[in-house]
C-alpha cells in the first residue's frame, strides 16, 4: 500500500467520525427543540385552562353582583359556605364554578371626605382627631360588630349615612345573616333625623330631641329579608354628630352585618381552581 493510499483512508475515517458527531449533535438539538415545543404547548394549554377557570369565577361574581344590585335583590338560592356552595357552568361544560356568600361583621375605620374620596385607617386616632371627614368604624377594631361593640358613624354637617338591609339571603341550613333587632342612638341633640323604611311603612325620628334610643325588630318571617333601609341625617350646619347602630342582642344572631363577601371559584375539568373574593358594602355616606 502506497503512502497516498494510507492518507486517503485516514481522511475517510475522519470524515465518518465527523459525520457521526454532526448527526448526533443534530439529533440532540432536534430532541431539545421538540422538548421545548412540548413544554410550551403544555404551558399554553395550562394557561388557557387556568384563564377559563378564572372567567368562570368572574362570571359567578358578576351574576351575584347583578342579583344583589337589581330588584328584588334576591340571592336566596346562593350557597352559604364552601361546604354548601351554589354551582353552575359556562357554555363549555368543562368550565364550571361554585360560589357562596357570607356576612361581613368586621370593618376597619373608613372615612369619606367632602369630595367623596374614601380613606381606610387602622387606628381610631384618625377618627378622634379633628378632621374634615365622615367616618364609619367599630368601637373596638378587629372584632365583630355586636351590642358590646357597636357600629359608630361620625357625620360631618349636612351629611347622611344609610344602612341597607334590602337583600333576600338564603333561609336554610341554619344560615344566619341579619339580627332580629337593631338599636339606633345618637350622642347629642342636633338638627337632623332618623328615617327607617321597611315593608310596613316609614318611621321618622327627630334627632334634635334629647339623645335617645330607637329599636327596630323583625318578625321571624322577615329575618332573611328585612326589606329595610335606615338613614341618619345630620342637619346641623356646624356640628359633627356621632350615631350608633348595634344588634339588639336577640338570638340566634347577635352580630350586625355591614357587608356581603362573595366568594367564587372557577374550575376547568374539575381542576385549575381560580378564586375571586369580592366585598360589597351594605352602607354608604353621602
Amino acid at each position: 500500500m502506497t503512502k497516498n493510499s494510507k492518507i486517503s483512508s485516514n481522511h475517510h475515517g475522519i470524515a465518518l467520525v465527523l459525520s457521526v458527531l454532526v448527526l448526533a449533535n443534530l439529533m440532540m438539538i432536534t430532541l431539545i427543540v421538540a422538548d421545548v415545543i412540548l413544554i410550551i404547548g403544555r404551558t399554553s394549554q395550562a394557561i388557557g385552562e387556568s384563564e377559563a377557570a378564572y372567567y368562570a369565577a368572574e362570571s359567578a361574581v358578576e351574576k351575584a353582583v347583578y342579583e344583589v344590585e337589581q330588584p328584588p335583590y334576591d340571592i336566596s338560592d346562593w350557597g352559604t359556605s364552601a361546604e354548601d356552595p351554589a354551582a353552575g357552568q359556562l357554555t363549555n361544560s368543562r368550565v364550571t364554578w361554585q360560589s357562596y356568600i357570607q356576612p361581613v361583621y368586621i370593618i376597619p375605620v373608613i372615612c369619606v371626605d367632602d369630595k367623596n374620596i374614601v380613606t381606610t385607617y387602622n387606628s381610631l386616632t384618625d377618627v378622634e382627631n379633628p378632621n374634615t371627614k365622615s367616618c364609619v368604624y367599630p368601637e373596638v377594631l378587629g372584632q365583630n360588630i355586636s351590642k358590646q361593640n357597636p357600629l359608630k358613624i361620625k357625620l360631618r354637617p349636612e351629611k347622611s349615612f344609610e344602612l341597607d338591609f334590602n337583600i333576600t339571603v338564603p333561609n336554610s341550613g341554619g344560615f344566619i345573616f341579619y339580627p332580629k333587632g337593631i338599636d339606633f342612638s345618637w350622642d347629642k341633640a342636633a338638627s337632623g333625623y332618623l328615617i327607617i323604611l321597611d315593608s310596613n311603612g316609614q318611621s321618622f325620628d327627630n334627632t334634635a330631641d334629647t339623645p335617645r334610643h330607637v329599636s327596630k325588630s323583625f318578625a321571624d318571617d322577615q329575618v332573611s329579608s328585612p326589606n329595610m333601609r335606615a338613614r341618619f341625617f345630620n342637619g346641623s350646619t356646624e356640628e359633627e354628630v356621632i350615631y350608633t347602630i348595634a344588634p339588639h342582642d336577640t338570638p340566634p344572631s347577635v352580630f350586625l352585618p355591614v357587608g356581603i363577601e362573595i366568594v367564587a371559584k372557577g374550575y376547568y375539568n374539575g381542576q385549575k381552581e381560580r378564586i375571586i373574593v369580592l366585598n360589597k358594602k351594605l352602607w354608604k355616606i353621602y
